[in-house]
């Protein structure tokens, strides 16, 4: 016969106390004294007996399929401490869960009980089925009652915090901050820390590298996380709590997922960052570039997934040193060129030629990088235009976090909260102000960048450009991440022709195409203007065929744009 050991606990913060320990010394001394030998010991940590999650998704379950399936032999032994170990839903779920287990030939032992469970037992020992039945009603029973208990003092703490009164603060917490008697004190060199993510994401850096930055600093982390991660900094910039902003949820014990539970509660927490640093942080804007930016602070390509291959429309690689080498004669070079990633694996394209990347790069910033950014890719250093840029981020984040707290509400409503429907209908007058607001902070923004005229425009694209190979790692990093995501915008698709021996650029919205030889010599089509696509003797027949090319991808794009 097998003999198997059991042991369950339903909070994970008992994991570090002895429950583990004494259930398993219990179990243990109950073999030993009958000389058996322990085949296997079975431990759910964190698991439910009372919502069954111990039995559906934990190690429990596992074994009860292991038994009915036949994999565990008909005679073997189940060792428990308390039959609660097993479960405490009501007496008719338990008994529908755990005599298929008996039937297929599964005894059950309950050291504090002395009870074995067992087919004998089932059918002929109806005091020991009633006690049995007695047993798991009680359990069931006293779990419901501690759980309507620690729900109702969760109402109330939600309550008062509402009301703006102290509570105690038992809750798992931000870990910037450390509770005191009815509130929280800040700590001063993790606040630091929460500002320095933040203020990366507003510079331009990913997650990673931001990690990868406090790692080197060594950091320390805010919980038990042996080093930063991307994933743990995009938990800090995504947390409403920075800005003092608490959104309770609720969970039955055991549970995995856990649901929030009404409106967020402002001002419950000190708050360390401003509305429009943080709504800038998780904008669209950031998000957009950040996705397209590349790794590290080199950026070396900025082509980035434009790049495809005409023959089987693979991306086009990057491949080589991007450092320069400086020659006798005082000029720089580097070995760094574009190939198709399917010929360079073998995968069956044809494309093997090699472009240069520098002569792809430099005609296509000549030509488009003007007209590629705009305002949106400057960070202004006017003190009017700034503070119109930060009414519009606060005013966007002041929606959105009014739209969640709307949709909050009307799923209360929907579970038959009759209270929530007085606070959804003031919220939907704060929400209908608000998109007002930020409605007029737009056109504001709208109106202080326009005043910025052409020549000051080209100025500004001509000094980022200047940065583009900056000896200062930062400048570089800023420009490069600028200027990229300027051409995700504005490029739709770049194609590296082998046979023609040209790259094909076209431009959204119609604006033009470049063409750009494999020698770097280049031109530039502006698609609004029809008598300049054909003349002769401007284009040779390759480029001329490109623009053929280009002209009719252009106006069918149109013709699938167009209104129906």
């Amino acid at each position: 016969m097998q003999t198997y050991i059991y042991a369950r606990w339903s909070s994970l913060e008992q994991t570090a106390g002895s429950t583990l320990e004494r259930q398993i010394a219990n179990c243990t001394a109950y073999v030993d004294q009958r000389q058996w030998e322990v085949t296997e010991t079975i431990v759910d940590a964190g698991r439910s007996a009372y919502t069954g999650s111990n039995i559906t998704s934990g190690n429990l379950g596992t074994f009860a399929k292991r038994v009915v399936s036949g994999a565990v032999p008909r005679g073997s032994r189940l060792v428990v401490e308390e039959l609660d170990r097993l479960s405490r839903q009501p007496a008719d779920v338990m008994m529908t869960w755990l005599s298929p287990l008996v039937r297929a030939g599964l005894s059950i032992c309950v050291t504090q009980t002395g009870q074995i469970i067992d087919s004998n037992m089932l059918d002929h020992d109806m005091g020991g089925l009633m006690m049995l039945m007695i047993t798991a009603f009680g359990s069931n029973k006293e779990s419901r009652k501690k759980s309507e208990r620690v729900a109702s003092a969760w109402d109330k703490k939600r309550r008062d915090a509402r009301a703006g009164l102290p509570v105690v603060t038992s809750h798992r917490h931000p870990g910037w901050l450390k509770p005191k008697e009815g509130g929280f004190d800040l700590i001063p060199e993790r606040v630091e820390i929460v500002k320095f993510i933040f203020d990366q994401r507003l510079k331009g850096f990913g997650k990673g590298m931001t990690a990868k930055t406090l790692n080197e600093r060594k950091v320390p982390t805010f919980r038990k996380a042996i080093a930063w991660t991307a994933t743990y900094v995009g938990r800090v910039l995504c947390n409403r709590a920075v800005l003092g902003e608490w959104q309770p949820y609720s969970s039955a014990r055991g549970d995995e997922v856990r649901k929030p539970v009404g409106e967020p509660i402002s001002g419950f927490y000190p708050a360390v960052i401003s509305e429009a640093d943080f709504a800038a942080a998780n904008s669209d804007k950031i998000a957009q570039q950040l996705r397209h930016q590349g790794r590290g602070k080199g950026i070396t390509n900025l082509l980035g997934r434009r790049a495809r291959c005409a023959v089987c429309g693979g991306l086009m690689s990057a491949k080589g040193s991007a450092g320069f080498k400086l020659n006798a004669d005082g000029t720089k070079t580097r070995h760094y060129f574009l190939y198709c990633i399917a010929a360079k694996e073998g995968s069956g394209c044809t494309h093997q030629i090699g472009w240069t990347y520098d002569r792809i790069e430099r005609p296509l910033l000549d030509h488009i990088l003007t007209l590629a950014m705009d305002d949106q890719h400057f960070t202004s250093d006017d003190t009017d235009v700034s503070s119109f840029e930060t009414a519009v981020l606060a005013a966007k984040g002041r929606v959105k976090d009014i739209e969640v707290r709307v949709n909050r509400l009307l799923d209360m409503i929907e579970d038959g909260d009759s209270d929530a429907q007085d606070r959804y209908r003031a919220r939907r007058e704060e929400l209908v102000e608000a998109k007002g607001k930020l409605e007029k902070a737009e056109k504001e923004l709208a109106a202080a960048r326009g005043a910025v005229s052409p020549e000051e425009h080209v100025r500004r694209v001509s000094e980022v450009r200047s940065l583009l190979d900056s000896e200062d790692a930062e400048l570089k990093y800023q420009a490069r991440q600028r200027v990229k995501a300027a051409l995700e915008d504005i490029i739709t698709d770049m194609q590296f022709n082998p046979v023609t021996k040209v790259v094909d650029v076209g431009l959204v919205g119609g604006l033009g195409a470049v063409f750009i030889n494999h020698d770097g010599s280049s031109q530039f089509v502006n698609m609004h203007k029809p008598g300049r696509r054909h003349a002769d003797g401007d284009y040779t027949p390759e480029v001329k065929a490109a623009i053929e090319a280009t002209t009719r991808r252009i106006e069918t794009a149109k013709k699938a744009n167009a209104p129906k």
